[in-house]
């Protein structure tokens, strides 16, 4: 007679109806003593003595972020994404951060020391489906002279359109001359739409909701009047 079949050991029996169990990664816990904050694993992590740099997990968060789109396009015609994210308990030490969108890796970035509940912002490299368009519009001389001094009249437009599928948040950054001597005077005289802020160096902020295929014009003129016998360099 055939000899019974042996049953399978211990380790190889597997149910096929048993759901897949989640790995999770072993993560650290944090102690902050005032001037300094330590990492401790809960268990032990081998560093193979060769030299080269080796990573170990010290934690997984998901931190709240709020995602918009900024522009310069004096400096150039581009929108960047940007995420506003806010910091959970952890402190983030300073280093260099790996950025990814949708997956993707996309550059890295320089982060600095991050304190538990503050804020930080992100950039996330260039968004092709936002356009933008800066055009110098007007460019005129005074010819009339009031106390021997000429006043100069400059106007720039900004085309911005949302060619994404959803409504987004576009802030655009544009800026006046600043004078360096007191008698050069650079004021604004007009803005369409007024800007949302106006700093002390003549920074111009506009704050835009767009909605999908919506298209928006930002315009600005100023003025810029000097004495007669002055040479203005750098106005455009």
């Amino acid at each position: 007679a055939s000899p019974p079949a042996a049953a399978p050991a211990p380790e190889m029996m597997m149910r096929r109806d048993a759901a897949p169990v989640e790995m999770k990664a072993v993560t650290a816990t944090m102690e902050d003593s005032g001037a300094s904050v330590t990492f401790r694993l809960p268990q032990q992590a081998t560093i193979p003595a060769d030299g080269e740099p080796h990573k170990v997990t010290v934690a997984i968060v998901k931190l709240e972020s709020k995602l918009d789109y900024v522009t310069v396009p004096k400096l150039t015609e581009s929108a960047f994404r940007r995420a506003k994210v806010k910091n959970s308990e952890l402190m983030l030490l300073p280093g260099k951060a790996s950025l990814f969108v949708e997956g993707d890796f996309i550059g890295s970035t320089p982060l600095k020391q991050t304190a538990p509940g503050e804020e930080f912002e992100l950039y996330l490299g260039v968004e092709d489906r936002v356009y933008v368009k800066r055009e110098l519009k007007a460019r005129e001389v005074d010819k009339k002279f009031l106390q021997d001094k000429r006043r100069l009249h400059y106007g720039y437009e900004t085309e911005v359109r949302n060619l994404r599928a959803d409504k987004i948040a576009l802030e655009i950054h544009d800026q006046l001359p600043v004078s360096r001597h007191e008698s050069i005077k650079v004021k604004l005289e007009s803005a369409d739409p007024r800007p949302a802020e106006q700093t002390e160096l003549n920074e111009l902020t506009w704050k835009l909701a767009l909605e999908p295929g919506a298209k928006q014009f930002v315009r600005f003129d100023f003025s810029v009047e000097h004495p007669r016998d002055t040479s203005v360099i750098g106005l455009l």
